[in-house]
């Protein structure tokens, strides 16, 4: 009987540990129908100008259904950058409407960063942004205050990270991400890491089987 009592209670602890239950930081939030792309081989995608192109389509047709959140200091050292926030994040309007709140959001002046988050800003940017300017006209500057923000580091899709809850996060807010941001350089290796999602994972299956992507990948229902 004592074994038994043993095998029981080292169940429970087992499940504790894996996060079973409501005990994983997603269950809190309705990730109902949200999938994502899962990618056998992304950088040849990022490296073939017609299987970029194809992605590039692809994030269009789903504009309304994306999800954008990405943790930059999950992927890059940002301490001094980052001066009085814990996160740096990158996200869309949809991702702030399904899990925060918008009211939280106090805009805040590029001036007013530090000079360093200024610096990484200044170099990063140019990169990731079509017309190649640090702000341009659809995206600002914001804190999240008085709450938590989920968001996601590099990763979380393929079990290498878990989801966070930012308290004091360094916001660039990006309205329209496929009209702003960069394909090749940027949205679509996002894609790979699970930092853009999808809301409606049946209309994202019925676009990737006429895409040219569907023999680099296969699309994932968010669990």
């Amino acid at each position: 009987m004592k074994s038994k009592k043993w095998i029981i209670l080292i169940a429970v602890f087992v499940c504790i540990l894996s996060g079973c239950g409501k005990l994983d930081l997603l269950s809190q939030y309705n990730t109902d129908g949200i999938a994502y792309l899962s990618y056998t081989d992304i950088d040849t995608v990022c490296d073939t100008p017609e299987l970029a192109q194809a992605g590039e389509n692809l994030l269009h047709s789903m504009e309304e259904q994306l999800l954008l959140s990405f943790v930059v200091d999950s992927s890059i050292e940002l301490t001094e950058e980052l001066g009085k926030y814990d996160h740096l994040i990158l996200v869309n309007s949809q991702w702030i409407k399904r899990f925060g709140e918008a009211e939280r959001l106090e805009s805040i002046e590029y001036s007013s960063l530090s000079t360093s988050m200024q610096k990484f800003l200044d170099a990063q940017m140019p990169i990731w942004t079509i017309d190649g300017s640090v702000l341009p006209d659809g995206v600002s500057l914001y804190q999240y205050r008085n709450g938590k923000l989920l968001a996601f580091p590099v990763n979380v899709t393929l079990d290498a990270a878990r989801p966070i809850e930012a308290t004091d996060p360094l916001i660039v807010l990006v309205e329209q991400p496929t009209q702003t941001l960069k394909a090749r350089e940027c949205l679509l290796p996002l894609t790979s890491s699970g930092n853009i999602l999808f809301t409606d994972g049946m209309k994202l299956k019925e676009e990737f089987a006429e895409n040219k992507l569907k023999d680099y990948g296969n699309v994932e229902l968010l669990e």
